[in-house]
């Protein structure tokens, strides 16, 4: 990846990132991001590669969650999840409620927070896990009492990761091929030459990774980020028409 050919806020993720390695060597200390989104994490996993730097890891607070913090650290040391400087909230409310994670990061939001303090909201019924930074989260314990219309208080109890069912919206499609462009107009409704432009610009990753070739094969469970049309994950059970046609299921993460 050339950081030059980057625009934007994505460049300047990218330098950051460069830049964190450097610090973290010469300070013999671990270094971390704001939480990123999985389009940030494919970005700061190419410049890991471009750097040739594997001293580094991802976590978000629990398995396979969306929004991960990068820890960068130095050859001989290796963090424990526990050090990473975020903590994970809980807040409790009456389960004839009906919350949804917009609620959440609503309110969160009109504190003066930005996106990249707050990591994964997960929403259960009559309780809701967030993870915050660690810095900011005596402050959002003293000024969140309610939640739209509901009063919601604090507790140690928390969301059970394993066992909360990601939400989809399913869609069944066929495609001519299991390529990344075709997939994605399918996906995302767009026009075969919209999809290619939006891969190669740099705008679609699989499986947190920057995907640059419009041909790029997929498989049956790839994840699928589409800069500004969501995420998806592909499911393929081998099914062809008898026009040629594969028959897939996409699930947009809602």
């Amino acid at each position: 990846m050339n950081i030059k050919a980057l625009s934007g806020d994505d460049r300047l993720l990218a330098i950051h990132i460069s830049d964190l390695v450097k610090l973290s060597q010469k300070r013999c200390a671990p270094c971390f991001t704001d939480f990123l989104n999985e389009m940030q994490t494919a970005i700061a996993v190419e410049v890991m590669e471009q750097e040739c730097f594997g001293d580094y890891m991802f976590w978000g607070g629990y398995e396979n969650a969306d929004r991960v913090m990068l820890c960068v650290y130095p050859p001989y040391m290796c963090p424990e999840k526990e050090e990473f400087p975020f903590e994970c909230l809980n807040l409790k409310y009456p389960s004839s409620r009906q919350l949804s994670h917009r609620d959440f990061l609503g309110s969160l939001m009109s504190l003066g927070l930005k996106r990249e303090v707050v990591g994964d909201i997960v929403v259960d019924r009559g309780l809701t896990s967030f993870f915050v930074k660690s810095e900011l989260s005596a402050y959002v314990k003293a000024q969140i009492t309610k939640i739209g219309r509901v009063g919601v208080s604090f507790a140690e109890e928390r969301v059970d990761f394993d066992k909360i069912s990601r939400q989809y919206e399913q869609r069944i499609c066929t495609v001519s091929s299991l390529r990344l462009d075709s997939v994605i107009s399918a996906a995302a409704n767009l026009s075969r030459g919209k999809s290619k432009q939006l891969i190669q610009s740099g705008l679609a990753a699989k499986n947190f990774k920057v995907i640059y070739d419009p041909d790029c094969k997929l498989q049956d469970g790839d994840k699928i980020s589409i800069r500004g049309y969501g995420k998806f994950v592909l499911n393929f059970d081998g099914s062809v028409s008898k026009k040629g046609k594969y028959r897939i299921i996409v699930n947009k993460l809602k």
